[in-house]
């Protein structure tokens, strides 16, 4: 692959990755709107309607974390190309490191937006775990292991970590 060719491609791609995280932090900013906005108005009308409301910002926070993750997931991976194959290819016409070695490296310091995401989500199913079981009621069990499951698998998906270390740079 031609240099300009692979510039191209790599300018591509960067361009990709920014629309990826803008569309993911919006993602994570309606989230936050609607998370907040449903414990708000449960809140709001709680003399009025089951406390097993609750239970509704809970579920939507995880699977919104899901959601999260699948884009953070296609950054990750769309930045280990370009760190693995186009940014070697083009190495020797910059000689600092190029951006996503960089990012790779432990200089860029870390990422704390995850335990931010992920705190939202703990602090409505702490809510919902909680109000379900005031009173309590048998739906409550079901609606609380479902909740257990979904936060178990929120959790290892978020928190696993995924560093492609199988992608081999070219030679």
């Amino acid at each position: 692959m031609g240099n300009s060719r692979a510039w191209d491609l790599f300018v591509e791609l960067r361009k990709e990755l920014v629309e990826l995280q803008k569309i993911r932090a919006q993602v994570i900013g309606f989230k936050i709107m609607f998370v907040s906005g449903g414990i708000g108005l449960v809140g709001a009308n709680i003399d009025k309607v089951p406390h097993l409301l609750f239970s509704v910002p809970a579920f939507a926070a995880m699977s919104f974390d899901l959601l999260i993750h699948s884009y953070s997931f296609s950054i990750k991976r769309t930045g280990c190309y370009c760190r693995s194959y186009l940014e070697p290819a083009l190495r020797h016409e910059l000689p600092q490191p190029m951006w996503e070695e960089f990012m790779a490296s432990e200089a860029s310091g870390t990422n704390v937006s995850f335990w931010g995401n992920l705190g939202i989500t703990f602090l409505s199913v702490a809510l919902a775990a909680a109000t379900a079981l005031m009173p309590f009621r048998t739906v409550a069990i079901l609606i609380l292991m479902s909740m257990a499951l979904l936060l178990a698998y929120d959790i290892w998906a978020l928190y696993k970590p995924r560093r492609f270390a199988h992608v081999l740079p070219p030679v």
